[in-house]
């Protein structure tokens, strides 16, 4: 007998609902802080130090980057642990262009 398994945007397999929810949501992070030209906007919406996304990007190069960020980390988690009160509770609907991409089984049927 099969297993059922539950499948992110991205392709991420996971073994419940909840876990690929969760998943979705802490992704928008990562989505924030790659935005180059608002970083500064996204890190002050996270509640994260100053220039963190920057360092965490590059790979935290020298060991002192890293320590200093500590409570950014910490922040961090919370965001990936679905914990945090203002991480969307809906994702947002795909548009006319990418829901061409999805799948027939996920594409909203209109009446």
């Amino acid at each position: 007998m099969g297993k059922q398994v539950w499948q992110a945007d991205d392709g991420e397999l996971f073994d419940t609902e909840e876990a690929c929810l969760r998943y979705e949501r802490a992704s928008l992070f990562s989505i924030d802080m790659n935005n180059s030209e608002q970083f500064a906007r996204n890190e002050e919406r996270w509640e994260v130090q100053k220039n963190f996304s920057r360092h965490f990007l590059a790979g935290f190069q020298r060991i002192e980057n890293f320590w200093n960020y500590a409570e950014s980390f910490r922040t961090l988690a919370d965001i990936l642990d679905g914990t945090r009160p203002d991480l969307p509770k809906e994702l947002p609907l795909p548009t006319k262009s990418q829901e061409k991409l999805l799948p027939a089984s996920k594409r909203k049927r209109s009446k």
